[in-house]
């Protein structure tokens, strides 16, 4: 697993003190909820699905061009490989890639706090009332966040020693409503 050397935060500070997330506007817009905090953590990747791509096209197109010249001269079974070869790195890439936009989502209003995660393009919701979650960070190294029975795990993409300011964090905002 990835992680992220810093997680990003999205949320800003104003004048006042008071945070607003930077898509915020567009999320309350949509969705008619007035989000206080928001914190987005993505896995660290080098590279994007579209890279991955481009980068798989132009290795394709060398290996292809050798292969051709081989097979010209007489490397009958240099083709075949190449073809395999293509074939393992295209099922790398893919695997890669699915996870490459993977991120985790804390938004907390004064209504609801909402984790969302995404892995390999299933997103996955819980939302808490806010005046009665709990924010621990067990012995397993991740933010455990409960309230009526309900659990979820966050800071998957942060780095260990970070997660124990985010639970702070996380738990001085909780307070501050």
């Amino acid at each position: 697993m990835h992680n992220a050397d810093s997680p990003q935060l999205t949320a800003e500070r104003t004048p006042q003190g008071v945070s607003l997330a930077s898509e915020r506007v567009d999320a309350q817009q949509e969705q008619g909820e007035s989000w206080l905090r928001d914190w987005v953590f993505r896995r660290n990747c080098s590279m994007s699905p579209q890279q991955l791509m481009v980068f798989f096209a132009s290795l394709s197109v060398v290996s292809l061009m050798v292969a051709a010249i081989a097979w010209d001269v007489g490397g009958a079974l240099v083709m075949p490989f190449t073809g395999i070869e293509l074939g393992s790195v295209a099922i790398a890439l893919f695997v890669y890639g699915r996870h490459a936009t993977d991120q985790e989502r804390v938004r907390l209003s004064a209504q609801q706090l909402q984790v969302e995660w995404e892995n390999a393009g299933v997103v996955q919701t819980v939302s808490f009332n806010p005046v009665w979650v709990r924010v621990t960070l067990p012995d397993s190294g991740l933010i455990e966040v409960t309230s009526a029975g309900k659990t979820a795990y966050i800071g998957r993409y942060a780095r260990p020693e970070r997660r124990a300011v985010l639970a702070k964090d996380l738990r001085a905002a909780l307070r501050a409503l």
